[in-house]
């Protein structure tokens, strides 16, 4: 089995496993400021809504314990509140209460189409987001309240937070090569992404995640869990899932890919991508090739050296290359007469 200590030792290198004191601290100060003064706002405008009335959830990756190191820490915070929204049928004016509640010079606070977002500063460098997606509970179900503070598209959407956690824990939990292998393709969608002029031009997270929990199948040989082969087969599994047309020079002129979420609203979580550009799933059809064909190449080649080179160009200079056998040998052969 090839690369077996260089791919533990890169998980290890990317992977954040623990939520760190500044960032506990941070999302509990931010979840007693929604607490505090969110029903506050809310009674202002005759809504009703206690404290102990909020609920908030982890998301994403935080609650999967698939986060790896950025430049900036993405943390995802579902925001739960009893509402009619027959009544407050717009839900960009209660977006515009909860951008109220946390809105402090510490912070900054946008509103984004599916969220409320706390963005942390260091030096004029963002280092951390808080998303804050917002629902509404009513009538026994759960509304996300999607639209930007400006745009006329807006609406209240069925979804089912709880249950889309309960999917993805009950796949990830126990199954730590898979969590490794999600975190790897989370990692090379960095890599190649990281000139991205637009948020609809890279891969959403969730997509990633529901598509290798889809495709995934363990690998392991007598020495253990083969993460190498695992990486090649799940991702050549999710490049097959894509429908491609080419010209007449063999070249892709349109590519396409569907993931529906497992829970209401079942929607496909590639759809602004699609609808952003044709251009968009086009490169990210490419990108997933050349990184299955570097795979392939390094399942297939003897050496693991040449191995290393080519998993190098799937995730980064982080993974680390073996040295070359007969340099290896050397170092060895001088380790053993070496009477020092």
């Amino acid at each position: 089995m090839k690369l077996k200590k260089e791919f533990s030792d890169f998980y290890k290198a990317i992977r954040i496993d623990t939520e760190t004191n500044v960032l506990k601290e941070k999302r509990e100060i931010l979840e007693n400021d929604i607490k505090t003064k969110l029903p506050e706002i809310l009674s202002d405008k005759d809504i009703e809504v206690k404290k102990s009335d909020i609920r908030m959830i982890d998301q994403g990756s935080y609650k999967y314990n698939t986060t790896i190191k950025d430049d900036v820490v993405d943390r995802d915070v579902a925001v739960m509140v009893p509402l009619d929204i027959v009544k407050n049928d717009d839900p960009r004016k209660i977006k515009g209460y909860l951008r109220d509640a946390i809105n402090i010079p510490a912070r900054t606070v946008t509103i984004k189409e599916p969220c409320v977002r706390a963005s942390y500063y260091d030096d004029g460098e963002e280092w951390l987001h808080m998303d804050l997606p917002l629902y509404a509970k009513y009538e026994d179900n759960m509304y996300l309240a999607r639209g930007k503070a400006t745009s006329a598209n807006y609406l209240w959407e069925i979804a089912d937070p709880d249950g889309l956690n309960e999917y993805l824990c009950g796949k990830i939990n126990g199954n730590d090569q898979l969590r490794r292998i999600i975190c790897f393709m989370k990692k090379w969608k960095n890599e190649k992404y990281a000139a991205a002029s637009s948020d609809h031009e890279v891969p959403p997270s969730i997509g990633l995640t529901l598509l290798a929990c889809d495709c995934f199948t363990k690998q392991s040989t007598d020495e253990g869990e083969d993460d190498l082969l695992a990486l090649q087969k799940t991702m050549k599994a999710v490049l097959d899932k894509f429908t491609v047309t080419k010209n007449g020079s063999n070249e892709v002129i349109s590519a396409t890919i569907s993931c529906k979420l497992p829970v209401t609203p079942y929607s496909d979580v590639f759809k602004k991508m699609k609808d952003s550009s044709d251009t968009y799933m086009v490169a990210f059809y490419k990108r997933l090739l050349s990184a299955v064909d570097n795979l392939t190449n390094a399942v297939n080649v003897e050496s693991e050296h040449d191995a290393g080179e080519y998993v190098q160009k799937v995730l980064g200079t982080e993974f680390n290359i073996p040295a070359k056998a007969a340099v290896a040998a050397a170092v060895q052969n001088r380790r053993e007469h070496s009477f020092g």
